[in-house]
């Protein structure tokens, strides 16, 4: 496994996800102290590298770090399936008020009729 400052890695990030594709690791230090990992994910001999996409985009989302295509997208998955599957697993898609919700609908109707 290669290490690479983080200065290399603004620098250069293809170099480092080349070394983590080759080595399935790429370490990435600051002030020489290890602060990150970069893993190539078709590299770790895992059975099901889906899974493991589909985990990282579930918990992505859910912190709020990614949207929902984001999340999908990282997982592989067609929007649809992926809306399936927070449906499943009861994770809302958004956080707003049903109150937000019909503003945002009543707003988008009226942008509509304009169009017209």
């Amino acid at each position: 496994m290669q290490a690479f400052s983080v200065r290399q890695l603004k620098s250069n990030p293809s170099t480092v996800l080349r070394a983590a594709e080759a080595d399935a690791m790429a370490l990435v230090t600051s002030h020489q102290e290890p602060t990150a990992l970069v893993v190539a994910l078709d590299r770790l001999g895992l059975p099901d590298t889906g899974a493991v996409r589909s985990g990282l985009a579930l918990s992505l989302f859910q912190a709020g770090s990614l949207s929902v295509g984001a999340a999908a997208k990282i997982a592989g998955l067609p929007l649809t399936r992926f809306l399936e599957i927070l449906a499943s697993l009861r994770i809302p898609v958004t956080d707003a008020t049903a109150v937000e919700l019909d503003d945002d609908l009543a707003q988008a109707r009226r942008w509509l009729a304009q169009e017209v």
